[in-house]
């Protein structure tokens, strides 16, 4: 590293703790900037009367420097930028003021006051700038105009007072007329920004539109041409299904392109603030993986005693954070057994406010090349775990948790992986009693009753489309004794209440109620009666995010269209089994 890039980092560091999206971030680091060089002058000057023992200048100049150092700890430490910067402007008139009025300054020395507006603009901005430029002037300039008046024994040079004058106003009138334009400029591409960013709202929302309008039809012209597959077809008619079928496929994945570059924001989706149990909510979502290879991955679990209370927010969100993150810390971990250890703890806690700290920890990620040079080229921490983060595919947790106001913090080291992130809840109901807390807290045993085969299953199939329903009543009549269909939500809810079903395949989008808010109330009616019956999203929402909002629903499985049918029907015999 050279001397400019030392310099650089040693004004950047403390930016850290700003958003790079902060209107104070470049202001920041230039704070940071004049703070160094004041440091470093006045530790100059501080040796250097040191020798020459003159003592009214050596305290000054110490105080001064004390001071400084005390308000650049305080910005680097908490990132509060409007304090500091007004302290460090505070600071520079009381010095000025104190060189003038100590007879330290002469002639043209009060030249070099006449920059003070710069400073000041720049980092107060232009209404605090000039209050702050103008009472530097009523202190500064008064002197130096009357120095009789206050018995200096001195006068300055009528040339040296009218250039000061001069320059101090024109500098004043200059920087304003300059933030003026600035402001005028910062407001057009404050517009254009937000128009861009409608733009590509659009364009998502057209992307995610048809995709799901693609993949409807598409998953049908699979399903149909494996089903004329299997008939009997003599060699012509095999090749032609064949060229068929591979042009499908070459479709499949050029859908399924446009769903990788396409970004469309999961959090547009609805919150759905509840009470809930913090602890109930993590375990279940964790058992989604346990319950698959139990033998292979330990999820333990530690909780504070101290959060005795329900919180108040979206457990959906929650869990997708945790589905996220838990399952591709797995794809980047050893072959073997994996442990990923779960710590969280209440950080502070306030009247209705409760700050909680979230850990995963792991000892067994792979050794990721990407990391070292990562961690060897940021220069900062938050460049870091962006890069990590990305990475690692951590975007729908970041995403996440950037909305829910929280903070990431990676810390990976040669024997040990840790993800951190810190969020606030509002406290909810509290438990009823201790018993009420155990019981929760350890899952009950859900009464699964007698295991089911597939062949003998009720199956209720939710889905609007009517050729839809087709396809799949068509694709399991070989496999599958009774389908009920249910045409949207409603209907389900209302099925779902008169027949027990052993398995329900989930469509997403639908009129009246969705499959979202439908699988919520089916697994609030079973929280009464201890049941579970598994569901299957079947869906042709397949963008980022869409996997993890359907099993923090509480859905068991999910399939996205276009897909094989063994596939849906290895699914069902997983979840039946």
């Amino acid at each position: 590293m050279n001397f400019i890039d030392k310099i650089v980092n040693i004004c950047t560091i403390s930016t850290d703790k700003i958003d790079t999206k902060n209107e104070y971030f470049h202001k920041a680091t230039v704070l940071n900037f004049y703070s160094f060089i004041a440091l470093i002058l006045l530790l100059v000057f501080v040796v250097i009367n040191i020798f020459e023992n003159n003592t009214l200048l050596f305290i000054g100049l110490s105080i001064s420097f004390v001071l400084t150092a005390v308000n650049l700890l305080i910005f680097r430490s908490r990132g509060s930028y409007t304090f500091s910067s007004n302290a460090f402007s505070v600071l520079l008139i009381l010095f000025f003021v104190w060189l003038l009025y100590a007879e330290i300054i002469h002639n043209q020395g009060i030249l070099l006051y006449s920059i003070y507006p710069a400073l000041a603009v720049f980092l107060l901005g232009k209404k605090r700038g000039n209050l702050s430029s103008l009472i530097f002037f009523v202190f500064t300039g008064i002197a130096i105009l009357l120095p009789v008046v206050f018995g200096f024994s001195f006068q300055f040079s009528v040339i040296n007072q009218v250039l000061f004058v001069l320059l101090y106003c024109g500098l004043v009138i200059f920087l304003n007329v300059y933030e003026n334009i600035s402001e005028s400029k910062l407001a057009e591409l404050i517009i254009e920004i937000q128009k861009a960013k409608h733009e590509t709202i659009a364009k998502e929302e057209f992307i995610s539109k048809i995709s799901h309008q693609i993949r409807t039809p598409l998953n049908n012209l699979v399903v149909v041409t494996n089903l004329v597959n299997d008939s009997d077809l003599d060699e012509k008619q095999k090749d032609l299904m064949d060229t068929i079928q591979a042009s499908t496929n070459n479709l499949v994945t050029v859908v399924n392109n446009i769903a990788e570059i396409s970004n469309v924001d999961l959090l547009q989706s609805k919150d759905y603030n509840q009470n809930f149990n913090l602890e109930t909510t993590i375990r279940n979502t964790i058992n989604l993986y346990t319950t698959e290879d139990s033998q292979n991955i330990s999820l333990p679990i530690n909780i504070s005693k101290d959060i005795s209370y329900q919180l108040y927010g979206d457990p959906v969100k929650i869990k997708q954070v945790f589905l996220n993150l838990i399952e591709n810390i797995i794809k980047n971990t050893k072959s073997g057994e994996k442990l990923i250890s779960i710590d969280i703890k209440k950080l502070s806690e306030s009247n209705d406010i409760i700050e909680i700290l979230y850990t995963i920890s792991t000892k067994d990620l792979i050794q990721i090349p990407e990391i070292t040079k990562i961690q060897n080229t940021e220069k900062t921490k938050k460049g870091r775990n962006s890069a990590i983060v990305k990475l690692l595919d951590f975007n729908i947790a970041n995403k996440i948790i950037n909305v829910l106001n929280g903070s990431i913090e990676i810390d990976i080291k040669p024997d040990n992986f840790e993800f951190k992130f810190v969020l606030k809840f509002n406290k909810g109901e509290a438990f009823a009693d201790e018993r009420i807390l155990s019981k929760e807290s350890t899952l009950p045993e859900i009464d699964t009753g007698v295991q089911v085969i597939l062949k003998d299953a009720n199956v209720l199939l939710v889905e609007d489309n009517l050729i839809n329903q087709k396809i799949v009543l068509l694709s399991l009549k070989k496999s599958v004794k009774t389908v009920d269909i249910a045409n949207n939500g409603k209907e389900a809810l209302d099925k779902f209440g008169s027949v027990k079903y052993d398995i329900i395949l989930m469509d997403i989008q639908m009129p009246i109620m969705n499959g979202i808010v439908t699988t919520k109330k089916i697994r609030n009616i079973e929280k009464s009666t201890n049941t579970h019956t598994p569901i299957i999203a079947i869906t042709a929402n397949a963008l980022l995010g869409d996997k993890e909002e359907c099993l923090a629903a509480g859905m068991d499985d999910y399939i996205s269209k276009p897909f094989q049918i063994e596939t849906l029907i290895n699914k069902m015999e997983q979840q039946l089994a």
